[in-house]
């Protein structure tokens, strides 16, 4: 088993976990199903443990994983049709009550759909318009859509399958990318661009390979708030994304354990932190949504440690 590290995924930001957890799950369910990941405890850089012999060969396997893709199917190993096309209004968003009728019943839909659709909505909580909440990693505004958060990323990636590697490596900004609201340096003003332009500056692949991350979580409920993995009580009515990086090499059902686990809830100064010890965790990258002021989606995420 090789260790390959990815020295431009340094666990202090949720983009560069989720986009580490991601590539393992892409090689875990594609090309190396005994891949696991685990993270240095000296420069927190992810490494994957794998029978691919290098960061070349990895970036190599992710490139084959979307080239691959049939043009009308965005979700690797998902059919065609899903998530439903289209920009808002969204066609996952259902109202409640609704979502068993359009993808339950017989024949069952894929069990990939499945782990999709887990993630990505829930039919147990409503949110204000009577529609299933969606996931805490999402943050949709205007006209976007389950649909179009994961069709323009990868396009850019099928476009130009060296992203793969800028985001395993080293990070390259390209303007007009959003970062889909998980990186807040994706956000520049006028006063850091050179010409005075504000627009968005984010990282391809990184981007994308974070929304692989998705299937691995699950959004349910907590009271009548939606509640997905990685997500934590904080305090009174307030959560807060909790992302732990961890020694041993785990892999997937390991890691939706670790990163759903209670012991990374409540108040930060109140979480004990020999449990965390003992469960291998050395540090946990903890973020917060920023909305815009008078903006309508739930903001980017900010990482506060």
């Amino acid at each position: 088993m090789n260790q390959v590290k990815f020295p431009a995924l340094v666990g202090e930001s949720p983009l560069a976990i989720l986009a580490a957890i991601g590539t393992l799950r892409l090689i875990h369910d594609f090309v190396d199903e005994g891949a696991r990941l685990s993270w240095d405890p000296v420069d927190r850089a992810p490494v994957l443990h794998t029978k691919l012999p290098s960061v070349d060969a990895v970036a190599e396997e992710l490139a084959e994983i979307v080239q691959k893709l049939p043009a009308d199917v965005v979700v690797p190993g998902a059919p065609a049709g899903f998530p439903p096309p289209g920009e808002a209004p969204d066609k996952l968003r259902l109202k409640q009550g609704q979502l068993y009728a359009r993808f339950g019943g017989d024949p069952p839909v894929p069990r990939v759909v499945q782990k999709w659709l887990a993630s990505l909505v829930t039919d147990l909580v409503a949110d204000a318009q009577g529609r299933g909440a969606i996931s805490q990693f999402t943050a949709p505004a205007g006209k976007q859509s389950m649909a179009t958060m994961l069709e323009k990323p990868l396009r850019l990636v099928q476009s130009n399958p060296g992203y793969l590697r800028q985001a395993l490596v080293g990070w390259r900004r390209v303007s007009g990318v959003t970062g889909e609201y998980l990186d807040h340096r994706a956000n520049w003003d006028s006063g850091e661009d050179g010409r005075g332009k504000a627009e968005m500056r984010g990282v391809p692949g990184a981007t994308w390979l974070a929304l692989m991350s998705y299937p691995l979580w699950t959004t349910t409920a907590a009271g009548k708030q939606p509640r997905t993995s990685g997500w934590h009580t904080a305090g009174r009515r307030r959560q807060e994304l909790r992302l732990p990086l961890w020694q041993e090499p785990l892999g997937p059902a390991a890691i939706k354990a670790l990163v759903e686990h209670p012991v990374l809830d409540g108040e930060w100064d109140a979480v004990e932190q020999d449990k965390l010890r003992v469960m291998g965790i050395f540090h946990v990258c903890c973020a917060h949504r920023r909305q815009a002021a008078g903006g309508k989606s739930a903001g980017v995420l900010v990482p506060v440690s």
